[in-house]
Protein backbone atom coordinates (compact mmCIF):
# COMPACT_ATOMS: atom_id res chain seq x y z
CA UNK A 1 0.00 0.00 0.00
CA UNK A 2 1.39 3.15 -1.32
CA UNK A 3 1.51 5.93 1.41
CA UNK A 4 -1.29 8.20 0.14
CA UNK A 5 -3.60 5.48 0.06
CA UNK A 6 -2.47 4.98 3.76
CA UNK A 7 -3.00 8.60 4.72
CA UNK A 8 -6.37 8.31 2.72
CA UNK A 9 -7.62 5.85 4.65
CA UNK A 10 -6.61 7.42 7.52
CA UNK A 11 -8.62 10.83 6.61
CA UNK A 12 -11.68 8.87 6.32
CA UNK A 13 -11.70 7.08 9.69
CA UNK A 14 -10.96 10.30 11.02
CA UNK A 15 -14.26 11.73 8.96
CA UNK A 16 -15.98 9.02 10.65
CA UNK A 17 -14.97 9.75 14.37
CA UNK A 18 -15.77 13.55 13.77
CA UNK A 19 -19.43 12.45 12.21
CA UNK A 20 -19.92 10.38 14.97
CA UNK A 21 -18.97 13.16 17.06
CA UNK A 22 -22.08 15.19 15.10
CA UNK A 23 -24.32 12.32 15.28
CA UNK A 24 -23.74 12.23 19.34
CA UNK A 25 -24.03 15.91 19.73
CA UNK A 26 -27.01 15.96 17.63
CA UNK A 27 -28.93 13.17 19.83
CA UNK A 28 -28.05 14.25 22.99
CA UNK A 29 -27.83 18.20 22.99
CA UNK A 30 -31.64 19.20 21.98
CA UNK A 31 -32.93 22.75 21.51
CA UNK A 32 -36.03 21.36 20.18
CA UNK A 33 -34.46 23.97 16.77
CA UNK A 34 -33.48 21.74 14.08
CA UNK A 35 -31.44 25.00 12.97
CA UNK A 36 -29.64 25.38 16.32
CA UNK A 37 -29.50 21.25 16.77
CA UNK A 38 -27.63 21.23 13.84
CA UNK A 39 -25.50 23.99 14.03
CA UNK A 40 -23.99 23.01 17.27
CA UNK A 41 -23.37 19.42 15.86
CA UNK A 42 -21.68 21.55 12.82
CA UNK A 43 -19.85 23.06 15.62
CA UNK A 44 -18.86 19.83 17.66
CA UNK A 45 -17.60 18.53 14.34
CA UNK A 46 -15.48 21.42 13.84
CA UNK A 47 -13.58 21.18 17.28
CA UNK A 48 -12.89 17.70 16.41
CA UNK A 49 -11.49 18.05 13.15
CA UNK A 50 -9.21 20.99 14.66
CA UNK A 51 -8.22 18.96 17.23
CA UNK A 52 -6.91 16.14 14.49
CA UNK A 53 -5.51 19.14 12.42
CA UNK A 54 -3.27 19.55 15.84
CA UNK A 55 -2.62 16.00 16.53
CA UNK A 56 -1.32 15.69 12.57
CA UNK A 57 0.39 19.19 12.88
CA UNK A 58 -1.80 19.98 9.40
CA UNK A 59 -4.43 22.58 8.47
CA UNK A 60 -5.40 20.20 5.69
CA UNK A 61 -6.88 17.78 7.60
CA UNK A 62 -10.31 20.31 7.61
CA UNK A 63 -10.02 20.70 3.89
CA UNK A 64 -12.27 17.71 3.36
CA UNK A 65 -14.84 19.23 5.89
CA UNK A 66 -16.33 21.47 3.24
CA UNK A 67 -17.78 19.12 1.41
CA UNK A 68 -18.40 16.07 3.69
CA UNK A 69 -20.62 17.92 6.24
CA UNK A 70 -23.73 19.02 3.83
CA UNK A 71 -23.69 15.51 2.37
CA UNK A 72 -23.72 13.98 5.96
CA UNK A 73 -26.74 16.62 6.69
CA UNK A 74 -28.98 15.14 4.02
CA UNK A 75 -28.24 11.87 5.32
CA UNK A 76 -29.45 12.35 9.03
CA UNK A 77 -32.27 13.83 6.92
CA UNK A 78 -33.17 10.67 5.21
CA UNK A 79 -32.31 8.26 7.71
CA UNK A 80 -34.47 10.44 10.37
CA UNK A 81 -37.82 11.96 7.86
CA UNK A 82 -37.52 8.76 4.84
CA UNK A 83 -41.34 8.35 5.75
CA UNK A 84 -42.34 12.31 5.08
CA UNK A 85 -40.10 12.98 2.14
CA UNK A 86 -41.60 13.20 -1.18
CA UNK A 87 -40.05 13.05 -4.37
CA UNK A 88 -39.26 16.32 -4.44
CA UNK A 89 -37.06 15.91 -1.68
CA UNK A 90 -35.27 13.00 -2.01
CA UNK A 91 -34.15 14.83 -5.59
CA UNK A 92 -32.77 18.00 -3.22
CA UNK A 93 -30.66 14.80 -1.44
CA UNK A 94 -29.37 13.62 -4.84
CA UNK A 95 -28.52 17.00 -5.98
CA UNK A 96 -26.54 17.42 -2.79
CA UNK A 97 -25.04 13.54 -2.62
CA UNK A 98 -23.73 14.49 -6.14
CA UNK A 99 -21.67 17.68 -5.39
CA UNK A 100 -20.55 16.51 -2.45
CA UNK A 101 -19.45 13.20 -4.04
CA UNK A 102 -17.86 15.04 -6.80
CA UNK A 103 -16.45 17.58 -4.74
CA UNK A 104 -14.49 14.68 -2.08
CA UNK A 105 -13.60 13.02 -4.97
CA UNK A 106 -11.97 16.23 -6.68
CA UNK A 107 -9.90 16.38 -3.37
CA UNK A 108 -9.03 13.09 -2.85
CA UNK A 109 -7.47 13.22 -6.16
CA UNK A 110 -5.43 16.40 -5.56
CA UNK A 111 -4.40 15.34 -2.60
CA UNK A 112 -0.84 14.58 -1.79
CA UNK A 113 -0.94 13.51 2.01
CA UNK A 114 -0.25 14.69 5.27
CA UNK A 115 3.11 15.58 4.16
CA UNK A 116 1.19 18.38 2.06
CA UNK A 117 -0.74 21.48 3.69
CA UNK A 118 -2.53 24.01 1.39
CA UNK A 119 0.39 26.88 0.42
CA UNK A 120 -2.66 29.38 2.09
CA UNK A 121 -2.18 27.95 5.53
CA UNK A 122 1.42 27.81 5.38
CA UNK A 123 1.65 31.25 4.71
CA UNK A 124 -1.27 32.55 7.60
CA UNK A 125 1.62 30.54 9.79
CA UNK A 126 4.21 32.60 8.99
CA UNK A 127 2.18 35.74 8.76
CA UNK A 128 0.87 35.19 12.46
CA UNK A 129 4.07 34.08 14.14
CA UNK A 130 2.78 32.65 18.01
CA UNK A 131 -0.94 34.10 17.38
CA UNK A 132 -1.33 31.07 14.40
CA UNK A 133 -3.08 28.31 16.66
CA UNK A 134 -6.28 31.01 17.41
CA UNK A 135 -5.97 31.95 13.31
CA UNK A 136 -5.99 28.60 12.43
CA UNK A 137 -9.30 27.90 14.61
CA UNK A 138 -10.97 30.94 13.90
CA UNK A 139 -10.17 31.41 9.95
CA UNK A 140 -9.34 27.87 8.72
CA UNK A 141 -11.91 25.96 10.46
CA UNK A 142 -14.48 27.87 12.17
CA UNK A 143 -15.10 30.79 9.29
CA UNK A 144 -15.91 27.92 6.43
CA UNK A 145 -17.76 25.89 9.28
CA UNK A 146 -20.09 28.87 9.61
CA UNK A 147 -20.09 29.92 5.46
CA UNK A 148 -21.30 26.28 4.65
CA UNK A 149 -23.90 26.36 7.24
CA UNK A 150 -24.73 29.32 6.15
CA UNK A 151 -24.87 28.30 2.32
CA UNK A 152 -26.82 25.68 3.41
CA UNK A 153 -29.27 27.28 5.91
CA UNK A 154 -32.18 27.08 2.85
CA UNK A 155 -32.17 23.50 2.27
CA UNK A 156 -33.43 23.36 6.26
CA UNK A 157 -37.03 24.34 5.01
CA UNK A 158 -36.80 21.87 2.14
CA UNK A 159 -37.70 19.29 4.50
CA UNK A 160 -40.84 20.87 5.68
CA UNK A 161 -44.36 21.17 3.70
CA UNK A 162 -44.99 21.09 0.11
CA UNK A 163 -43.28 24.05 -1.75
CA UNK A 164 -45.11 27.34 -1.93
CA UNK A 165 -43.56 27.92 -5.41
CA UNK A 166 -43.02 24.28 -7.25
CA UNK A 167 -41.37 26.08 -10.16
CA UNK A 168 -39.09 27.75 -8.51
CA UNK A 169 -38.14 24.48 -6.89
CA UNK A 170 -37.14 22.87 -10.76
CA UNK A 171 -35.35 26.20 -11.56
CA UNK A 172 -33.18 25.85 -8.32
CA UNK A 173 -32.40 22.32 -8.68
CA UNK A 174 -31.29 23.09 -12.73
CA UNK A 175 -29.35 25.86 -11.46
CA UNK A 176 -27.28 23.74 -9.00
CA UNK A 177 -26.78 21.07 -11.69
CA UNK A 178 -25.42 22.81 -13.93
CA UNK A 179 -23.32 24.54 -11.16
CA UNK A 180 -21.98 20.73 -10.73
CA UNK A 181 -21.39 19.66 -14.31
CA UNK A 182 -19.63 22.89 -14.72
CA UNK A 183 -17.20 21.95 -11.29
CA UNK A 184 -16.95 18.17 -13.05
CA UNK A 185 -16.10 19.45 -16.47
CA UNK A 186 -13.62 21.71 -14.81
CA UNK A 187 -12.20 18.94 -12.86
CA UNK A 188 -11.60 16.29 -15.56
CA UNK A 189 -9.99 18.64 -18.30
CA UNK A 190 -7.38 19.85 -14.90
CA UNK A 191 -7.22 16.17 -14.28
CA UNK A 192 -6.26 15.55 -18.25
CA UNK A 193 -4.20 18.38 -18.35
CA UNK A 194 -2.00 17.41 -15.14
CA UNK A 195 -1.69 13.13 -16.96
CA UNK A 196 0.19 15.95 -20.24
CA UNK A 197 3.01 14.17 -21.16
CA UNK A 198 6.18 15.79 -20.76
CA UNK A 199 4.96 18.28 -18.80
CA UNK A 200 6.27 21.63 -17.21
CA UNK A 201 5.82 24.08 -14.26
CA UNK A 202 5.12 27.12 -16.54
CA UNK A 203 2.48 25.63 -19.05
CA UNK A 204 -0.94 27.23 -18.15
CA UNK A 205 -4.44 25.26 -19.12
CA UNK A 206 -5.96 27.94 -21.11
CA UNK A 207 -8.16 25.50 -23.30
CA UNK A 208 -11.86 24.10 -22.55
CA UNK A 209 -13.36 25.63 -20.23
CA UNK A 210 -10.22 26.66 -18.92
CA UNK A 211 -9.81 29.06 -21.81
CA UNK A 212 -13.23 30.47 -21.09
CA UNK A 213 -12.95 31.89 -17.76
CA UNK A 214 -10.12 30.88 -15.20
CA UNK A 215 -12.12 29.90 -12.38
CA UNK A 216 -14.51 27.38 -13.53
CA UNK A 217 -14.91 26.24 -10.00
CA UNK A 218 -15.19 28.84 -8.10
CA UNK A 219 -18.07 29.59 -10.45
CA UNK A 220 -19.80 26.44 -10.14
CA UNK A 221 -19.81 26.53 -6.76
CA UNK A 222 -20.93 30.03 -6.59
CA UNK A 223 -23.93 28.31 -8.84
CA UNK A 224 -24.83 25.23 -6.90
CA UNK A 225 -25.57 27.10 -3.76
CA UNK A 226 -27.28 29.62 -5.55
CA UNK A 227 -29.52 27.00 -6.72
CA UNK A 228 -29.59 25.36 -2.85
CA UNK A 229 -31.26 29.19 -2.16
CA UNK A 230 -33.50 29.68 -5.21
CA UNK A 231 -34.59 25.99 -4.00
CA UNK A 232 -35.17 27.15 -0.56
CA UNK A 233 -37.10 29.85 -1.15
CA UNK A 234 -39.38 28.13 -3.38
CA UNK A 235 -40.45 25.93 0.25
CA UNK A 236 -40.53 29.70 2.11
CA UNK A 237 -37.21 30.05 2.76
CA UNK A 238 -36.81 33.73 4.43
CA UNK A 239 -34.68 36.02 2.09
CA UNK A 240 -32.30 36.29 4.90
CA UNK A 241 -31.06 32.61 4.69
CA UNK A 242 -29.33 33.84 1.49
CA UNK A 243 -26.49 35.54 3.68
CA UNK A 244 -24.03 32.41 2.99
CA UNK A 245 -24.32 32.63 -0.44
CA UNK A 246 -23.65 36.22 -0.60
CA UNK A 247 -20.65 35.39 2.00
CA UNK A 248 -19.65 32.76 -0.31
CA UNK A 249 -19.77 34.83 -3.73
CA UNK A 250 -17.68 38.08 -1.78
CA UNK A 251 -15.13 35.36 -0.28
CA UNK A 252 -14.14 33.91 -3.81
CA UNK A 253 -14.28 37.49 -5.13
CA UNK A 254 -12.60 40.15 -2.77
CA UNK A 255 -10.06 36.44 -0.52
CA UNK A 256 -9.57 33.21 -2.98
CA UNK A 257 -9.08 34.64 -7.12
CA UNK A 258 -7.15 37.38 -5.55
CA UNK A 259 -5.00 35.03 -3.53
CA UNK A 260 -4.60 32.77 -6.20
CA UNK A 261 -4.24 35.15 -9.27
CA UNK A 262 -1.27 36.04 -7.29
CA UNK A 263 0.45 32.75 -6.11
CA UNK A 264 -0.16 31.71 -10.19
CA UNK A 265 1.35 34.90 -11.20
CA UNK A 266 3.99 34.45 -9.41
CA UNK A 267 4.92 30.48 -10.62
CA UNK A 268 3.40 30.51 -14.03
CA UNK A 269 5.02 32.27 -16.79
CA UNK A 270 2.57 34.14 -19.59
CA UNK A 271 -0.05 34.15 -16.65
CA UNK A 272 -0.57 38.17 -16.61
CA UNK A 273 -1.02 37.73 -20.36
CA UNK A 274 -4.06 34.88 -19.69
CA UNK A 275 -5.56 37.20 -16.87
CA UNK A 276 -5.66 39.85 -19.48
CA UNK A 277 -7.53 37.98 -22.16
CA UNK A 278 -9.53 35.40 -19.73
CA UNK A 279 -12.08 36.54 -17.38
CA UNK A 280 -12.56 35.70 -13.68
CA UNK A 281 -15.84 33.47 -13.64
CA UNK A 282 -17.91 35.20 -16.19
CA UNK A 283 -17.57 34.36 -20.00
CA UNK A 284 -17.42 37.02 -22.46
CA UNK A 285 -19.92 36.61 -24.82
CA UNK A 286 -18.24 38.73 -27.52
CA UNK A 287 -14.33 38.66 -27.55
CA UNK A 288 -12.07 41.54 -28.83
CA UNK A 289 -10.76 40.72 -32.23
Amino acid sequence: MTQKKKDLLEIVLIYIIIGIAGVLSYRFIQTKDIEWDLLIADLVMTVVSFIFSLLKKNSSVYDAFWSVIPFYFVLLFAVELYSYLDWKQWVFFLVVSLWSWRLTLSWARGWAGFHHEDFRYVDLAKQSGKMYPFVNFLGIHLFPTLMVFGCFWPALWIIGPEPKFEWLFYIGSLISIVGIWLELQADNELAKFRRRPNPKTEDLLDSGIWGQIRYPNYLGEMLFWLGVFVSGIAYRAPLYTGVGVVALILMFFFISIPMKDKRMASRREGYEEYKKNVPMVIPRIFKKS
